[in-house]
């Protein structure tokens, strides 16, 4: 009987300082998430005043800064994953080489990819519409807002590897300065406020360029003359070590290709239902606001998860104790996932009278967010467990595959046959396209159970 006790007792973290641990991280993080979001949700409130199509075509052009972002995201993440284990060492000169790593190859992708995007906006935006003016709207937007793609990739970056020394805070400190400037920018720009010209949807790309490149210059003043714990120099960005770069390729490259499947695979949704109507477009793209808004919540909780048990992977935590916290990370996915679909449910009608939509968008935007809500508690688990838990542990490719067969191979062409060729309803495409984030929450509970995912890359 005590055996069975202790066995239940053992199954997740009991000490509470534990999850208290996580939100302290967690708290900064979130707000500036929200920041972030906010400046998306009111870009598309403002352009919205001017008209519908205004505010899809931006919707459509950001897919493809979403996929963008995303990539970046993962290499940033594979870096913070390194950094979270030596962290767990205290190695400080192994996170001052990562740092320079880090920043040399994502500026590498940034400017190949900006350069693209300004180069041939028109055909890019083709990928995600298919409506003349959508398209050239959307392209006027991005010729402006491709030069913002260098200096948010190196944030990115620097947010990620200070995060992985427990340096939350310095996020939130610079968002609070850039994302208001941004707010207040676009507004200023879109419609002419206190005399400057009045560019519509060039505004809103103009002033995200601005906001970038001031929220870069206070990150590096933090970085390089505030931060006192690894003490980083502007000279210490030119580190080499063929070691360290070889394990931030090998840790990283499979979380690139992970965010790059999924991030394609989910414009890949978008570009659906963007060949259907401006009417669903509009609608999907409104409840995708709130699901975004929301969401900042659990990708706070993400990257104070996946800092927390690196940590203690690189110190060379037991198995039992990693064991537990993967566990752990799960069940908070499951309760914040739930929580979050609650909320949607509560607040998705008043989110919907924000906007002027006509009565068929709003109808469209209400029922898309009765299926965010049920898919929710997956995501969150999804999202603790398969992102934070299995790439601290340095598993970059179960995440990798796992899109593959659920996107690339079953959701995605089963949501196309079901819009193009069987003519089924918007709720029922979307709701296919979605399913693949239970799929995935699934697999990455089963991956947690084996245990094999559990790697120090700290070991020389």
């Amino acid at each position: 009987m005590n055996g069975g006790a202790e066995r239940k007792t053992t199954l997740f973290v009991a000490k509470t300082s534990f999850y208290k641990n996580i939100l302290i991280l967690a708290f900064p993080i979130i707000l500036q998430q929200l920041l972030r979001v906010s400046v998306d949700t009111l870009d598309s409130i403002m352009l919205g005043q001017i008209d519908q199509i205004q505010m899809s075509a931006v919707s459509q052009a950001q897919q493809v800064f979403f996929v963008f972002y995303t990539v970046c995201n993962g290499f940033a993440v594979g870096c913070s994953v390194l950094i979270s284990q030596y962290w767990g060492k205290k190695e400080l000169d192994s996170i001052r080489t990562l740092f320079a790593v880090g920043v040399r190859y994502i500026a590498v992708f940034a400017a190949v990819v900006a350069a693209v995007v300004i180069i041939w906006p028109e055909k890019v935006m083709r990928i995600y519409s298919s409506d003349p003016e959508l398209i050239r709207l959307g392209a006027s937007y991005l010729r402006i807002a491709a030069w913002m793609y260098l200096p948010c990739a190196v944030s990115s970056m620097l947010f990620a590897c200070c995060r992985g020394i427990e340096q939350m805070g310095v996020s939130f400190t610079t968002n609070a300065i850039s994302y208001p400037l941004n707010i207040l920018l676009d507004y200023c720009l879109i419609f002419g406020a206190f005399g400057l010209p009045e560019l519509g949807i060039r505004g809103a790309a103009t002033g995200a360029v601005i906001a970038r490149l001031v929220e870069l210059t206070v990150l590096c003043r933090f970085v390089f003359r505030k931060e006192k714990t690894i003490s980083l120099k502007p000279g210490d960005m030119l580190r080499k070590d063929r070691r360290l770069s070889r394990d931030f390729l090998k840790v990283g490259m499979p979380i690139v290709a992970h965010e790059m499947i999924w991030s394609t695979g989910t414009t890949a949704g978008s570009s659906i239902t963007g060949q259907m109507s401006t009417v669903i477009v509009t609608g999907y793209n409104v409840a995708n606001v709130l699901y975004q808004l929301l969401g900042c919540v659990m990708n706070g909780v993400l990257h104070a998860c996946s800092v927390t048990i690196g940590k203690t992977i690189g110190a060379g935590g037991s198995r039992e104790k990693i064991r537990q916290e993967a566990y752990s990370l799960v069940l908070i996915g499951l309760v914040g996932g739930t929580v979050l679909g609650v909320m949607t449910l509560i607040v998705g009608s008043a989110f919907v009278g924000i906007y002027d939509l006509t009565p068929d968008a709003a109808e469209f935007a209400r029922w898309f967010m009765v299926i965010f809500a049920l898919i929710w508690p997956f995501s969150g688990m999804e999202m603790t467990g398969m992102i934070a838990a299995l790439r601290a542990g340095g598993d970059g490719k179960t995440g990798f595959i796992t899109d593959i067969f659920t996107m690339w191979l079953i959701t995605i062409p089963l949501a196309s046959l079901s819009a193009f060729v069987l003519g089924l309803s918007p709720y029922v495409v979307i709701s296919i396209i979605k399913f693949n984030i239970v799929l995935e929450a699934l697999v990455g509970i089963w991956r947690i159970r084996s245990m094999k995912w559990v790697k120090n890359l700290t070991a020389v």
